[in-house]
């Protein structure tokens, strides 16, 4: 393989066996902290990986060997030694360093070389050896000198401040170590802030109890960050570290009923994501050591309600909210001190000239995120300290008026946006259509249809990573999407309100939202992953809108939005969407127009679902007015509105005034559809569940088996609907004792029910406890065990 040795020269490859890898990983940062350019692989590496450790080896001075048992004995890391020894056999230059980090039995033909040993020492020690090691071998003629002197063997040893990140033995990461972002190699002035909060998370005094921490702050002011490095530094100090994404309640819970599942692989099962989520949080109760879990963007304490674990865990809550009144132990965050941000800014632009540093960060206002952007448009224009500070100058009254963020922010992304929109005009189109969505993970399809041109919009994508306004990143399906920062947006959506533009590119972004979600979430468990990766933007671009400004086309995105929260049990947050496109229809087409009834009818059955049943029957009843008024009263959506409102009567126990309804709905079904229709099964299925619930087994028996007849005549017989229907004359089978007919129609609902509508729906789960509950009637104890734990209700 062919490799290009005019690519960057740097001094070290560190090589390492994957067991050793929190060694390597220290070992590298300390060798970038003191000068020295490494390659290494964690950070280096992707792609093809042969490639890579090709040029790394062609390009490096020298190979550093973290040396152990485990490195000694890889057929990987033997070729990565050999292939250097083979160059220096001598050790003349000496270009094979051992660093030693593990007992090592025999170190064979490598006898000879000098190493430094890092076992059974703290980490300034470690440091001191390891810097000592290295600065030999790049200086071949180093000798001693005056101020090197050692200090005396017999004096009493220093205390020293030994760092989390040092390795002590045990892996730096745990199993579970998810979707924590990237460590910035950048991070600076934080040091005192990130002691504190280790300490009132740990709390070392109470090890068994929870323990909360708040870091709170503007926006901006680098609240992530610090939770990144935090849970990169002290990740060996937990049992597993899990990062939740919490800018509203049911994202947060997406990603909490994810941790579920890792924990216990039955609850990956569970519909309901409330549900999985408290599961998997009471399951960290019988951790022996603590997990760390991370809710980043909280809006506010009640946004965590019940989502906090009683024990087992530390929680780091990153937010704006500034009381949580004695909730959480809060950590106030203040921008950088002003040494601090001129070394980061420094650092992040690579370039000295601390004067003109100084001046642009004081410009800035020290805020991270701000300092940030700054020193990479700089890195990448070539633009001074000076230059790019005399433009913000122009510009630091600019922020938007609509939020609290220093002017600073709002010019940084200013220029940021010129200059991307300057090299391809295009960018601003995406950038526009991005500005509404939620900030992470935008699919690439989902904006594709925002630049036609594929090329067209891959040169404006590569503008806009280059000046740090977006990310490339992954969906956890595995499709492209990209990421920008929430502040990014606030500043694009600031230029397009100037402009007057910021409602016609709203009206794009629900047109294409509206076109991409599925409209069959509610039953349909094929599209709920399609669902998943579109509800967030849906959310945010809901929360952008002006109330009272809604649209048609928003009106039927958000209730598709509300079928799937609907389908996955999330009642409360389809609950809110179905009122807002109550809102939106009502002001454009009246309280009283028909295409209001059935969203008047899905709230009402929202509300049936969680018992609030005098509010469910105000609703029907309107459902019902509206209906009649508009087409008479013998129509079929008449028919199937008397029949929800019959079905609250039978529920409230007002069997009175429910049998005449469902009566009635039947005969106008009937006599306007036909007998062998599906709209007549389903009245005929709840009557017949009326004439049960009071009694009338007689009447019942007939009525579920036409249902069950017309549907599978009219559907055919792999159907949810005749799922249901073989489901609820086996429970009438079981409630009359005849468990020996009941039992093949309940095992054959749960067969339709998954292959329709996937294992994952509430039905399924509905089928197994049903199933369950009669293998335990006829004392077949063991079988209703095991079905009711495959149904994750054990």
């Amino acid at each position: 393989m062919l490799v290009d040795t005019s690519l960057e020269k740097r001094a070290f490859f560190v090589s390492f066996n994957q067991a050793d890898r929190s060694w390597a990983t220290w070992i590298a940062w300390v060798l970038e902290e003191a000068g020295y350019s490494v390659w290494f692989q964690d950070w280096d590496f992707r792609g093809n990986f042969i490639e890579h450790m090709q040029r790394a080896h062609q390009t490096a001075e020298r190979t550093l060997m973290v040396l152990s048992d485990h490195y000694l004995g890889s057929d990987f890391t033997t070729s990565e030694w050999s292939a250097r020894f083979a160059e220096d056999p001598a050790a003349h230059d000496d270009r094979l360093v051992p660093i030693k980090v593990g007992p090592v039995a025999d170190r064979g033909i490598l006898r000879p070389l000098v190493y430094a040993d890092l076992i059974n020492c703290d980490e300034a020690e470690a440091q001191r050896r390891l810097l000592e090691r290295v600065k030999k071998a790049i200086d071949v003629s180093y000798r001693p000198k005056p101020q090197d002197r050692p200090g005396f063997p017999g004096a009493p040893a220093r205390e020293v401040q030994v760092k989390p990140l040092f390795p002590t033995g045990v892996p730096a990461y745990p199993e579970i170590f998810e979707n924590v972002p990237p460590r910035d190699l950048n991070f600076t002035g934080r040091e005192v802030v990130l002691s504190q909060l280790h300490r009132r998370l740990m709390d070392f005094g109470r090890p068994a109890a929870i323990t909360q921490a708040a870091i709170h702050g503007l926006g901006g002011i680098g609240k992530t960050s610090l939770a990144t490095e935090y849970a990169h530094r002290h990740a060996s100090e937990y049992a597993g570290v899990w990062w939740a994404p919490a800018e509203n309640r049911t994202v947060l819970l997406a990603s909490l009923a994810a941790l579920a599942g890792r924990l216990d692989p039955s609850l990956a099962k569970e519909a309901d994501q409330e549900k999985a989520a408290r599961a998997g949080l009471a399951h960290l109760v019988r951790s022996a050591a603590p997990y760390l879990l991370i809710y980043d963007n909280v809006e506010a304490p009640d946004a965590l309600h019940g989502l906090v674990p009683s024990a087992g865990a530390r929680v780091l809550v990153t937010t704006r909210w500034a009381d949580w009144g004695g909730q959480a132990n809060e950590l106030e965050l203040d921008v950088l001190g002003p040494e601090a941000a001129v070394a980061f800014l420094q650092k992040r632009a690579g370039r000295g000239d601390k004067p003109g540093a100084m001046r642009l960060a004081q410009a800035l206002g020290y805020l991270p995120l701000a300092l940030d952007h700054a020193g990479a448009y700089c890195r990448l224009s070539g633009l001074s300290f000076d230059a790019y500070r005399k433009r913000i100058d122009t510009r630091i009254t600019q922020a938007p008026q609509s939020a609290a963020y220093p002017a600073s922010v709002a010019a940084t992304f200013g220029l940021a946006i010129e200059k991307a929109v300057a090299e391809q005009p295009m960018a601003e189109n995406l950038l526009g259509f991005c500005a509404d969505l939620a900030p992470e993970r935008i699919p690439l399809d989902l904006i594709a249809s925002q630049i036609a041109d594929e090329d067209e919009r891959a040169e404006a994508l590569m503008t806009l990573a280059a000046v740090s306004l977006i990310d490339h990143t992954e969906l956890h399906s595995g499709g492209s999407a990209v990421t920008l920062h929430n502040l990014v947006q606030v500043a694009v959506r600031a230029r397009l309100t100037d402009r007057g533009e910021a409602q016609e590119i709203k009206g794009r972004v629900i047109r294409c939202l509206a076109e991409a979600f599925p409209s069959r979430a509610y039953r349909d468990t094929s599209v709920w992953p399609c669902c998943a990766v579109l509800l967030p933007h849906v959310l945010a671009l809901h929360s952008q809108l002006d109330r009272g400004l809604g649209s048609p086309g928003l009106a039927r995105l958000l209730y598709a939005a509300g079928n799937y929260l609907h389908g996955r049990g999330a009642y409360a947050e389809a609950e809110l969407l179905f009122k807002e496109v109550i809102t939106i229809d009502e002001q454009a087409l009246g309280r009283h127009h028909h295409e209001l009834a059935p969203d008047l009818s899905k709230l009402a059955h929202i509300y049936s679902l969680t018992g609030r049943y005098d509010e469910a029957e105000l609703l029907f009843k309107e459902a019902l007015t509206v209906t009649e008024n508009t087409f008479g009263r013998d129509h079929p959506n008449v028919a199937t509105t008397l029949g929800n409102l019959a079905n609250i009567y039978s529920l409230t126990g007002r069997y009175a005034e429910a049998e005449p309804l469902f009566k009635e709905a039947l005969t106008i079904a009937e006599k306007t559809l036909g007998r062998d229709r599906p709209e007549v099964a389903t009245v005929l299925g709840k009557l017949a569940k009326f004439y049960s619930l009071t009694g009338r087994y007689a009447e019942a028996e007939p009525l579920f088996k036409e249902s069950l007849a017309i549907d599978e005549q009219t559907l055919g017989r792999d159907r949810p609907e005749v799922a249901s229907d073989l489901s609820d004359l086996a429970n009438f089978y079981s409630l009359t004792g005849r468990y020996a007919e009941a039992e093949p129609l309940f095992r054959e609902a749960l067969a339709i029910t998954e292959k329709t509508l996937g294992r994952d729906h509430p039905k399924v789960t509905t089928c197994l406890n049903n199933l369950a509950t009669l293998l335990k009637a006829v004392n077949r104890h063991p079988e209703a065990e095991a079905v009711r734990a495959s149904s994750g209700l054990i």
